[in-house]
């Protein structure tokens, strides 16, 4: 009789599913119905007719085997084209699993601990979601840069365009590959995560700007300067999400000293961003520059395209200073305000206190 009573009590306090075909239902078991779609590309692989469809979603494609200046003997290289566009999508939906699997191991797991309000929960996801993406982001493009030796020649972002640029190392080409997917698997998580309205505005910005940015540079060739531009940006995403991620959590103390470093480090690496674009995109890309675009050599090593590339830029940037600068102003603004009220407080205490010892010395007379 106990038994039954405790397996009622159970069965009624467990949350009712959602009928099948609501949003309900699709936001809850997205992760599950993203995984089945992955696993069926992965059976394709299993059939002879269906393996040429499977692997144009899984594989990288334009794959060549020629000899490049640096090589002494001939390698395997990968360009860019339009038939990339379905790995973007499997990758796409990789990235939308990957993100419920950090959301549910992870983030949800400390929201339980802390008992976050909504709009704080909001930002600590997206903080914990990014933090995770800009770590693997500074690895991922650091290796690449070194492997192309940056550090050593910086004519390496310009010299040998497009001949050499356009050819990339397998890589090099998953790189470019999952930072698109990555971008565009934003849009369907602010359905999924029931992201708040007031919230995506601000993210569909940040996730427009990078997705063009990555598929331009992609397309073009520009994909050195685009590594060293990511690699800088990443690094400064990795420390701010990770510094606002520990701040939600409620590692004040961590988090206001990470804060220093990420507002030290956030100045470096604006202003090394934008001295890096002039001299790649004004002065290094001018020596090779043609008249017109050249779409069988993927040339657009043309002046009118350089100089959108570098407005474009320069219009991020300079936005980023804007409202880093704007947010500081406003800090300064309110702690002033606090402190002025402080005083007020403190003065009529002061006063009252210096009324008390008075009558206390008249008595003793």
């Amino acid at each position: 009789m106990g038994f039954e009573l405790r397996r009622a009590a159970a069965s009624r306090s467990k949350k009712a599913s959602p009928p099948f075909p609501s949003h309900e239902f699709i936001i809850q078991n997205h992760g599950d119905i993203v995984s089945c779609i992955l696993m069926v590309v992965a059976l394709g692989f299993f059939f002879q007719f269906s393996t040429p469809i499977a692997a144009l979603f899984v594989m990288p494609q334009y794959n060549e085997t020629i000899a490049l200046q640096k090589d002494g003997v001939p390698q395997t290289y990968y360009r860019s084209g339009v038939w990339d566009w379905p790995a973007i999508t499997f990758y796409t939906i990789v990235w939308i699993t990957i993100h419920c699997v950090i959301q549910e191991y992870a983030l949800d797991k400390a929201q339980r601990k802390l008992h976050m309000s909504k709009a704080r929960m909001s930002k600590f996801n997206e903080s914990g979601q990014l933090a995770v993406f800009a770590v693997y982001s500074v690895i991922h493009a650091g290796s690449l840069l070194h492997e192309l030796g940056v550090h050593k020649d910086l004519t390496i972002l310009w010299q040998g365009y497009p001949d050499t640029h356009i050819y990339m190392d397998i890589s090099t080409k998953f790189y470019f590959i999952f930072h698109i997917a990555y971008w565009i698997h934003q849009y369907p998580e602010f359905y999924f995560s029931k992201v708040r309205k007031e919230d995506i505005p601000q993210r569909t910005f940040y996730s427009t700007a990078f997705l063009l940015l990555n598929v331009a540079a992609y397309f073009t060739g520009f994909i050195r300067i685009a590594l060293l531009l990511l690699f800088l940006e990443s690094a400064l995403l990795a420390v701010f999400h990770t510094t606002r991620a520990l701040y939600f959590y409620g590692k004040l103390d961590d988090a206001a000293s990470a804060f220093r470093l990420w507002n030290f480090t956030f100045i470096l690496g604006r202003f090394g961003s934008i001295i890096l674009s002039v001299l790649t995109f004004w002065y290094g890309f001018r020596n090779s520059e043609v008249s017109s675009i050249d779409a069988e050599k993927n040339n657009y090593n043309t002046p009118l395209i350089r100089m959108i590339a570098l407005l474009s830029i320069f219009a991020l940037e300079f936005y980023t200073l804007w409202t880093f600068f704007g947010f500081h102003v406003a800090r300064f603004r309110e702690r002033s305000v606090k402190t002025q009220e402080k005083k007020r407080q403190t003065k009529p205490a002061k006063k009252e206190k210096s009324k008390d010892s008075d009558s206390d010395s008249k008595k003793s007379k």
